[in-house]
């Protein structure tokens, strides 16, 4: 059923097994797998099916620290949610991003391991049409290199094109639009009601068994920071470290290569080995190749010829052949686990609705500079070893200068700020994804994620969200 909130409240809304805030991904896979065990669920959606510029103003916020992206442009806030730009990368996290790694980094595991969410990766998949990836292929034991493989959403599957008939068809499914989260009433650690309003100050209030923030990456910690506040122990353990150990994949082009084989027509995926991530002390890292430009292919070449003539005649040969000699590498790589990269609330600035804007504080840790630089010399000597080409790495990448400030610079893959653990003195939701000191509130998304190993979220938003489904109905 549909009702939108700016024609005026529910008539008798009664009350749902489950209320989850936030249609986008995580959102709208967890209620519709809810309405297939004949739950009543309500999925409220502070936006609209169209993305308007009234609802999009509320993700405005401001960064501190190392250079990032705008907080508006890179969160879609609408019915759908920020799978309106995704790109389609699909592979899940590896088993070696959920272990403890305390002489790399203490905090980069989870209190779950990556068997807890495998039963739910063939669903998953099916949700973005996706087949699950092959797995990753060893290539040079010695080097500790290997080849990972991605599945494609191809074209992107847009949530809110593809669910919207069915969610609006659904018999056990109330989807309300234009509500936005303005109150959460509490006792005794448990939610009474969430009180949501439309942009006319039409207002809704959902009684429910349990809830459920599915509001994403950064809206989760901004909205739980500031309803925990305003309702003290009753919302949210005050030993959590909300907002606290918030990530992104750095995205960065680090350099380029000349290669005795031809430029791969397609992406090719490389990174290190769990046993040669342990060995050298670092977290987990992607390079993707890239056929470079003809221009950039021969800047190489004559650059090249500077600095070393008999290779620079070996790679104008290759040149002379072809120019499919070029490749370009770009890295996605795990950020560690920061505390004090975080989620914060604008001590001046609010939305429409009153609530603080969010402040990211976002800074890059040395182990992530070390995990990139690690990642890349091992491949060089992949293809030096081979006989294959010769790595040409951006000065930063090697400690010369800082990261560049006009790359993608981030994913954008907002991680972490109500991760998951086993206590509430090292996370906010416990391996259920509950929130501590809650005993019915529970978050969806990216924001549990512990540590983030280098694949894209999404498969892994998918599979928590199935799996928080078994958990609420079991």
């Amino acid at each position: 059923m549909l009702h939108d909130l700016n024609g005026g409240p529910l008539a008798a809304p009664g009350r749902f097994d489950v209320c989850v805030i936030g249609a986008g991904p995580a959102g709208i896979t967890l209620a519709m797998d809810l309405a297939k065990k004949n739950k009543r669920v309500a999925l409220c959606e502070a936006g609209a099916f169209e993305l308007t510029q009234l609802s999009q103003d509320n993700y405005k916020g401001a960064w501190v620290g190392d250079p990032y992206l705008e907080l508006d442009a890179i969160r879609l806030r609408y019915f759908g949610g920020t799978s309106g730009h995704w790109t389609g990368y699909c592979r899940p996290l590896d088993e070696i991003d959920f272990l403890r790694k305390d002489r790399i980094n203490p905090d980069a595991h989870w209190p779950i391991e990556r068997r807890d969410l495998d039963p739910y990766l063939a669903d998953a998949c099916a949700v973005v049409q996706v087949k699950p990836p092959p797995a990753s292929r060893v290539i040079a034991p010695e080097l500790g290199l290997q080849e990972d493989f991605f599945s494609f959403s191809r074209p992107p599957v847009r949530f809110g094109d593809k669910y919207r008939k069915p969610i609006v068809a659904s018999k056990t499914i109330t989807l309300l639009l234009n509500a936005n989260l303005v109150g959460v009433e509490a006792k005794d650690g448990r939610i009474t009601s969430c009180i949501f309003q439309s942009y006319n100050q039409k207002n809704q209030s959902i009684v429910a068994d349990k809830y459920v923030f599915a509001m994403g990456g950064i809206e989760n910690s901004r909205q739980l920071l500031w309803h925990a506040a305003r309702s003290p122990g009753n919302i949210c353990s005050p030993e959590a470290p909300l907002g606290r150990y918030w990530m992104d994949h750095p995205h960065y082009t680090i350099g380029g290569a000349l290669v005795s084989f031809k430029a791969p027509a397609a992406r090719r995926f490389f990174g290190l080995t769990p046993q040669k991530q342990m060995q050298l002390g670092v977290l987990n890292c992607g390079l993707r190749l890239e056929p470079a430009s003809q221009d950039h292919t021969q800047r190489m070449i004559k650059e090249l010829v500077c600095v070393a003539p008999a290779l620079g005649e070996w790679a104008a040969s290759l040149a002379h052949r072809s120019m499919n000699c070029g490749i370009r590498i770009r890295a996605a790589w795990e950020a560690a686990p920061v505390f004090d990269n975080r989620v914060a609330l604008s001590p001046s600035r609010k939305d429409r609705f009153g609530i603080p804007a969010p402040t990211l504080y976002w800074r890059h840790a040395p182990l992530d500079l070390k995990t990139l630089r690690a990642t890349a010399l091992q491949f060089n000597a992949w293809l030096t070893s081979r006989k294959l080409g010769r790595l040409r790495l951006e000065p930063w990448v090697l400690g010369r200068g800082g990261y560049p400030s006009q790359d993608e610079l981030g994913g954008p893959h907002l991680m972490g700020g109500t991760r998951m653990a086993d206590n509430p003195r090292e996370g906010v939701v416990d391996r259920n994804c509950q929130v501590f000191g809650s005993k019915n509130l529970f978050m969806a998304g990216s924001s549990v994620f512990s540590s983030s190993g280098h694949s894209n979220p999404t498969l892994t938003i998918l599979q928590l969200a199935l799996r928080l489904s078994d958990h609420l109905t079991a």
